[in-house]
């Protein structure tokens, strides 16, 4: 089913590009649909970042495992050194470079805060409110509080088990809301190139393409480099190992549907050790994004870009912060680059008119972003055996 939403979303998606040219009437008139679509994206967000978040960190908490450790400071580094790498990258190619997305609702500015207000607004007052404005610093806040909390109780799993129950409901509602993405794809396609003409369709095309640029970049920087000089294999070598791994990632585009095949191949093919892995790479399909962190380098400043807004080295600081806190937080959502980057944007404070469009070329852009992160998780696996040896 899911497979045929996804060929349906990118036939869609072609409709929307040909309904905007040549039928414009009809395409505004339908702009409602991806308006609702992109409202109950927004509704979704507080909800699933704090049940994501409260049962993980309960889990991680009750865990002691020396591989534990050293998987979380790996998959940190691995996901900065990404970021600052695609965030290179894309100042340097300037892909939105001669656009213009001007906000339907906006004031005009990124998130301006200062360290002092971040810090305040992670200790809210009221608990309706942070749901009911989503101030997602909040959120994440009291879900890191609780997870810990319930770890320190003698019947916090209980507790952690109902908010798991909340979670997969909220997963199933996301999950009908994400069926309706062929329709809304169409009517948020239709409308934007019927307002933009056929320049959005370059400026598609350029996006996909830098995303592809920077993946390729990552896995030869970031990926075989380090187990080339750490593990003594070379980038051929590599590459001939990894290959099965990409075969299933680019069809199924679902790191926990390539788990199993990671695994073996971590172990067969490169020597891993049960003891790592069984720890390791599970883990990483939870934590670890290193195409999370292409895509939200790319999304932040590519939209960043388009609204003419100017990035301080604070503001970007606070983007690089907020992508790895969602980044490691809100695991296992289906379709889940479309509401995370949604997410991530409201955080900045970054308008989301663009999502509606991007939500349109993410079957493409998710293939690679899946490929990125299980590359990256056999990459800490083979890491982390050859520091323990």
């Amino acid at each position: 089913m899911k497979r045929n939403i996804s060929l349906l979303t990118l036939l869609c998606l072609v409709l929307g590009i040909l309904a905007g040219l040549l039928a414009k009437p009809l395409a505004t008139s339908l702009s409602f649909i991806g308006t609702i679509y992109i409202n109950l994206l927004k509704f979704m967000i507080g909800p699933i970042v704090f049940t994501s978040i409260a049962p993980t960190i309960y889990h991680s908490s009750k865990r002691k495992d020396s591989s534990l450790t050293k998987a979380i400071v790996t998959y940190i580094v691995m996901f900065i050194a990404t970021y600052l790498l695609m965030s290179l990258l894309t100042i340097l190619i300037d892909p939105a470079k001669g656009f213009s997305f001007p906000a339907t609702d906006w004031n005009g500015s990124t998130q301006a805060l200062s360290v002092q207000e971040i810090i305040i607004n992670l200790f809210p007052s009221n608990i309706i409110t942070i749901f009911a404005e989503t101030k997602l610093f909040a959120i994440i806040m009291f879900a890191y509080m609780l997870g810990m909390a319930a770890g320190k109780v003698e019947k916090g799993e209980k507790l952690a088990e109902a908010i798991e129950i909340i979670r997969d409901v909220f997963f199933r509602i996301l999950e009908y809301i994400m069926y309706l993405t062929p329709l809304a794809v169409f009517s948020l396609m239709a409308n934007t190139v019927a307002s933009y003409g056929a320049t959005i369709v370059g400026v598609g095309l350029r996006y996909i393409a830098m995303a592809y640029l920077g993946g390729l970049v990552t896995i030869l920087v970031i990926m075989i480099l380090p187990v080339w000089f750490i593990g003594k294999i070379s980038p051929l070598e590599y590459i001939r190992r990894v290959y099965k791994v990409w075969l299933v990632s680019l069809t199924t585009c679902s790191s926990a549907a390539t788990l199993p095949t990671t695994m073996r191949v971590c172990k067969e093919e490169f020597g891993v050790s049960s003891e790592v892995v069984d720890v390791v790479s599970p883990l990483g399909c939870t934590i670890h994004m290193c195409g999370g962190a292409v895509s939200f380098a790319l999304l932040g400043l590519f939209c960043s870009r388009m609204y003419g807004v100017e990035i301080s080295l604070a503001t970007y600081i606070l983007m690089a912060l907020s992508a790895l806190i969602i980044n490691m937080s809100a695991p296992g959502i289906p379709n889940g680059g479309v509401v995370i980057g949604a997410t991530y944007l409201q955080l900045l404070g970054i308008p989301l008119d663009f999502i509606g469009f991007y939500s349109g070329l993410y079957k493409i852009l998710d293939m690679l972003y899946t490929t990125l992160n299980v590359t990256g998780n056999i990459t800490a696996n083979v890491i982390i055996s050859r520091l323990q040896k």
